[in-house]
């Protein structure tokens, strides 16, 4: 498995959305992170963060966890999808209800891939939610991407 190639998230700022590169990546955990605009001068805030397994080979049935920081009384739907024929989601669809505690925050979701051929795929995540405050919510949006690397099997 190989690092983050890059991410891009869009956050609700003045009442407009606003769209932002930024984020941050580990290579030896496979690691890719999503982050919110910033306001002005106000801290980045992390939205969506996603980890591989250590090691995929081909034909594993393996799951690519998402951590997703939104506030817990408001909606989520995240749309997995891959790019390349080396991982294939098995599942194109999660909400809410599908997180391991639909509760918590941040929210985990245990993404399912199988692992086709050996080589590169790239696997993007697209989480929507909404940011509210008081009885105004705004939409909010943010892609985590990550480069998985399929193994050989040993």
């Amino acid at each position: 498995m190989i690092g983050a190639l890059g991410l891009l998230a869009g956050a609700v700022g003045g009442g407009a959305l606003e769209r932002a590169v930024g984020g941050e990546a580990a290579t030896s955990r496979g690691v890719a992170a999503a982050q919110e605009a910033p306001a002005q001068d106000a801290p980045t805030q992390e939205v969506a963060r996603l980890e591989a397994p250590e090691r995929i080979e081909v034909g594993d049935r393996a799951r690519v966890t998402l951590r997703v920081d939104v506030a817990p009384d408001v909606p989520v739907l995240v749309t997995p999808r891959s790019e390349g024929a080396a991982l294939e989601v098995v599942r194109g669809r999660l909400l809410r209800a599908d997180a391991a505690d639909a509760e918590a925050r941040p929210l985990r979701f245990e993404v399912p891939v199988v692992a086709r051929t050996a080589g590169v795929a790239v696997l993007r995540v697209h989480v929507a939610s909404f940011v509210c405050e008081g009885e105004r919510c705004e939409p909010l949006e943010a892609e985590a991407t990550l480069q998985v690397r399929v193994e050989r099997p040993r």
